[in-house]
């Protein structure tokens, strides 16, 4: 009778509650398993997903078996979604990301709020020391990287032929109208990585300097989109062979990504951190559970603005720090480390965006990290 019924359930209902005071926007995640045993459909089978007004919304299934769904929910209030099965409409994404291998085997990626890059192997080869996690800033929840590559090379070789035949000034020119490290409307590359930690990327810490990881040697890309994009990155094994693993993860509307560490090959506990490289002395703010800083930028005389950079630690971390090496971080440590999994979240804004001011940063931290305290509930019925 219970296998009968589950046949002929041809709609479920899936409702999202929020109990808390405060309005909520984000990406919920239910068990994809689940909703289509109720539905009594394959898990491969498309779906058709409906708010209350029984219009269709964007919805993802990802590699690790979840259903996600884009969702607002007001204080003490509930959304209510339908399920079917059917073909769906096509959707627009608000994530995305890949590999650049014309860019020195970049892996960029970006969501409707800010944009984020790791170095791979032709860089590494090029001998150019930037190991940490970059941060595009953009003002448009467009999704603007692949236009930015194709224009900046475009221009990089265009401007490198006009130098050769001796046009310096139309090769300068050029190179202003096309380089994705200037703005032409939609946000640029303006914040400083070389070798340090970036935006969130981690390290261990040991006799006193933090022991980089270079740049991804293998990935994989698990998710893309339209609502999340998730990689898998694995660095080359050191010398007392220690390998690196990371699983990284971007929903639409976040400024954060969530980051998820682990180690091969450690023998003994050993100090991990992770934060934000430091590029002035002010506006840095250590809390218990996250790092907070506004970067001014590669060229603040020029640029006049921020990029507000962070790291949370939900699971918590021993102490914050301000590291004073070469460079100077912001850091959160976790000070017997044995390899196991680790996850805390990385991310960014700009002032010319939607976070204006440090102290606007400061609240979208902490309403962040609350929310993952107390996550939306979801039932299935």
């Amino acid at each position: 009778m219970k296998l009968l019924l589950t046949l002929l359930c041809t709609t479920i209902s899936l409702i999202v509650e929020n109990t808390g005071d405060t309005q909520r926007q984000e990406v919920v995640e239910a068990n994809l398993q689940t909703v289509c045993q109720q539905l009594g459909v394959d898990i491969d089978d498309p779906l058709i997903v409906k708010n209350a007004f029984g219009q269709e919304v964007t919805y993802q299934k990802t590699y690790d078996g979840k259903l996600l769904l884009h969702v607002a929910v007001q204080p003490h209030s509930e959304a209510v979604f339908t399920i079917t099965k059917g073909t769906p409409s096509s959707f627009k994404s608000f994530v995305q990301g890949k590999v650049y291998p014309e860019r020195a085997d970049d892996i960029t990626w970006e969501n409707d709020r800010g944009i984020y890059r790791v170095y791979g192997p032709a860089l590494q080869r090029s001998g150019e020391r930037s190991f940490g996690t970059d941060v595009w800033v953009k003002n448009t929840p467009e999704l603007v990287v692949e236009q930015r590559y194709q224009m900046h090379m475009w221009g990089v070789g265009q401007r490198d032929s006009l130098k050769r035949i001796g046009k310096a000034e139309e090769a300068n020119e050029i190179y202003m109208a096309t380089s994705f490290h200037h703005d032409h409307g939609y946000g640029l590359d303006c914040y400083g990585v070389g070798p340090s930690l970036g935006c969130g990327a981690p390290a261990l810490l040991e006799n006193g300097q933090l022991r980089f990881p270079y740049c991804y040697k293998t990935y994989r890309i698990l998710d893309n989109g339209p609502l999340r994009f998730t990689v898998e990155l694995t660095y080359g094994t050191t010398d007392d062979g220690i390998t690196e693993h990371r699983l990284i993860s971007l929903d639409r509307g976040s400024h954060f990504n969530r980051m998820t560490v682990w180690y091969d090959g450690i023998k003994e506990p050993k100090a991990f951190t992770t934060g934000v490289v430091l590029h002035s002395e002010d506006h840095l703010l250590l809390g218990k559970n996250y790092v907070l800083y506004a970067d001014p930028t590669d060229n603040p005389k020029v640029h006049q603005f921020q990029i507000y950079v962070a790291t949370l630690f939900p699971q918590g971390v021993d102490k914050t720090i301000k590291f004073k090496g070469t460079p100077s971080h912001g850091l959160g440590v976790v000070s017997s480390y044995k390899g196991e999994p680790y996850t805390y979240y990385f991310g960014s804004a700009w002032s010319n965006y939607d976070v204006r001011t440090f102290a606007q940063w400061q609240l979208t931290a902490d309403d962040y990290l609350q929310h993952l305290k107390n996550p939306l509930t979801i039932r299935i019925q």
